[in-house]
């Protein structure tokens, strides 16, 4: 069999000396002057039809190897064919031939063993070429001077293919790295019309751009697939909340819809002006109204001239409760008499809001004429054609039109604003209810937490006050159409302001329903 010895130096420069003649090989790195080493003795190899043993001096380390005729290196001991150098006797024998003249019989292809560390001496030295398998390593590796186990050609390949580096898997890195050079003087004559191949350092610069780009896709990815997680849980709770309020709406509607057996009597009462009594009786009025399909009224019961009739739509004459008392009471007296076209001549209808306002009287002489008796009279006629009556009141409970009003309550409403003064004036007005006798009024109530955009006070600490005493606080969100003064127009009302005077219909029909359960 061929004997041959392989020398690669750091600098890419190397030599083969096989059958007695040496081939210079030259490389740009140790690993490319390797390659070519190994493939010259390849050749010769498959010429003779049977693998070459070899000893390859890299590193100032010898490495026993046989290169088989598919040009495979696979590591070789003694057992395997590395013929040890003859004895030495000091005086008869003759210096031993080198390893490259020495003729060693041929072994069969060895499986890789397990890793190796590798210590050989060089063949000058006199000493035994058998491995110790506890020590072995893989053979000439550039990093750490050991090789793979497996073969120089393996360790070339894995240098080539830089394992683990995302570019080489990547499909757009084939054409990028063939692309003829952009830079250098390659490129140079590139722009001449050559097509010369980049050097080295433009194609690690390209492999770097690459790199930096699938970095850059792979966090955009990343962030892609976070944000639609995101969107999607957005859109969930969205769907969620949405579900929510639908069936908060049907709830709502069903229990404003309930049929009562007999009129039903609101009184909202505050005994502080500007608490919102008013307005809180027309949205109230107006909710009722378009869920309900009419059959409701909002009466001003106000013990002075009341701003009902003013914050209402306006009708074609300006008759007021004064004016159906002096004018049709004695036709409600009668069967005849008692028409609902008469009554609607001294109501307000409200249009699309499906209620009618009976206002109080302009006129502050005039409407001391609604004293308690009065006010059972109109009480009557309404209760004959509607059955939710909704009554607005005055400053003053001790009056003997309120003390009817009480009287005759079903549900009691008390609107209260933000500042201390309302909270305080409802808390006296609820003392003197439970003082008279009304106690289950007070604790069935429905308070209105009314927002404003000129007085911050505790919401929180007023709720706080009621929250043990009554039966349910609804916050009535601050709106400009309502702070105005003006005429309302219940189309104009933010949503979230016609949501919570909803909610507070809601509250007060199921007080309502539980007074006819009772």
């Amino acid at each position: 069999m061929t004997d041959a010895t392989i020398t690669i130096n750091p600098d890419g420069t190397g030599s083969v000396l096989l059958e007695g003649s040496t081939t210079t090989v030259e490389g740009t790195t140790a690993a490319d002057a390797r390659r070519q080493a190994i493939t010259h003795i390849t050749q010769r190899a498959a010429s003779l039809g049977r693998p070459i043993s070899a000893t390859a001096h890299e590193s100032g380390r010898v490495y026993p190897v046989l290169v088989n005729t598919d040009g495979t290196v696979s590591q070789l001991t003694r057992n395997e064919g590395a013929v040890p150098p003859p004895s030495v006797e000091p005086a008869a024998t003759p210096a031993p031939e080198p390893a490259s003249a020495r003729t060693i019989t041929e072994a069969p292809k060895a499986e890789p063993g397990p890793e190796l560390d590798v210590t050989q001496p060089t063949p000058s030295q006199n000493t035994d070429l058998q491995l110790d398998p506890a020590s072995h390593q893989p053979l000439l590796d550039d990093a750490a001077n050991v090789p793979p186990a497996n073969g120089i050609e393996e360790t070339v390949e894995a240098e080539d293919n830089r394992s683990g580096d995302p570019v080489d898997v990547d499909p757009r890195w084939v054409d990028i790295s063939k692309k003829p050079a952009e830079h250098g003087w390659q490129g140079t004559l590139n722009g001449m019309g050559l097509k010369i191949s980049p050097a080295e350092k433009e194609i690690e610069h390209r492999r770097e751009i690459l790199r930096q780009q699938i970095v850059r896709e792979e966090e955009e990815r990343v962030a892609k697939e976070e944000r639609t997680r995101t969107q999607a849980a957005q859109e969930g709770r969205r769907a969620a909340r949405e579900r929510e309020a639908a069936q908060q709406d049907r709830e709502q509607r069903a229990v404003i819809q309930t049929s009562f057996e007999e009129p039903k009597n609101v009184l909202i009462a505050n005994d502080k002006g500007g608490q919102g009594k008013t307005t809180a009786g027309y949205c109230i009025g107006a909710t009722a109204g378009r869920i309900r399909g009419g059959d409701v009224v909002a009466w001003d019961a106000n013990e002075t001239r009341g701003n009902l009739g003013f914050r209402a739509q306006k009708a074609p004459t300006p008759r007021s409760v004064v004016d159906l008392l002096e004018e049709a009471a004695e036709d409600f007296t009668t069967v005849q008499g008692s028409k609902r076209s008469t009554l609607a001549r001294y109501t307000r209808n409200q249009g699309d809001n499906l209620f009618t306002v009976l206002a109080s009287d302009e006129s502050r002489d005039r409407q001391d004429l609604v004293d308690a008796e009065a006010f059972e009279k109109v009480h009557e006629i309404l209760g004959r054609f509607y059955s939710l009556i909704l009554i607005d009141t005055g400053n003053n409970h001790r009056v003997s039109h309120f003390t009817a009003a009480l009287a005759a309550t079903d549900q009691l409403v008390v609107p209260v604003s933000a500042g201390a003064d309302g909270a305080y004036a409802a808390e006296t007005m609820m003392d003197t209810f439970e003082s008279l006798g009304y106690g289950n009024l007070v604790k069935n109530a429905v308070v209105l937490l009314n927002d404003s955009a000129t007085r911050r006070g505790d919401a929180t600490g007023i709720a706080t006050k009621f929250e043990q005493r009554v039966r349910a606080i609804i916050p009535i969100p601050f709106d400009p159409a309502l702070d105005s003064g003006e005429e309302i127009d219940f189309d104009t009302l933010q949503p979230a302001t016609r949501a919570a005077y909803q909610e507070a219909t809601a509250a007060i029909a199921r007080g309502l329903a539980g007074t006819t359960e009772g």
